[in-house]
């Protein structure tokens, strides 16, 4: 796997990961190819941004963003690889990287939030050692 920072040529490929992934359970978030891809743009000039690309192809990313708060923090704002390439050790391969490029800025802890279905990200993070931070709920109320 080639692991590299994101330019502007890769946008389009990034969007489209995002909207066909982030559409499935149970993310649900059904995004035009065109609201995807502005949304990617904009988060692009605020961000960190990689790629993963296996055999040419970008397979998956992964954005970082400042702490608006803590400057030696950072949160993964979006993850996501192609249905395909996951489950093949991807992710990991990316984290570890992601780990290891901001350790040696001096950046002292990595943040993310993500569902709790059982199997799913979550135990992702827990693998890679990752803990669940209780001092923080997300919370949902659906208005009828």
């Amino acid at each position: 796997m080639k692991f590299r920072k994101a330019t502007k040529k890769d946008l389009g490929k990034i969007a489209e990961i995002f909207r066909i992934e982030s559409a499935k359970p149970p993310y649900n978030k059904k995004k035009t190819s065109k609201k995807a891809l502005a949304g990617i743009k904009k988060d692009f000039k605020d961000n960190d941004l990689f790629v993963a690309i296996i055999e040419g192809k970008i397979v998956g990313f992964i954005m970082i963003r400042k702490d608006s708060d803590i400057k030696n923090r950072r949160w993964i704002n979006e993850f996501w690889i192609l249905k395909n390439y996951q489950r093949k050790g991807i992710g990991r391969e990316m984290m570890n990287k992601i780990e290891g490029m901001y350790k040696k800025k001096n950046i002292k802890t990595l943040g993310l939030a993500a569902y709790t279905r059982k199997g799913g990200a979550v135990d992702f993070y827990k693998k890679l050692n990752y803990k669940v931070d209780n001092r923080v709920v997300s919370m949902t109320k659906k208005l009828k």
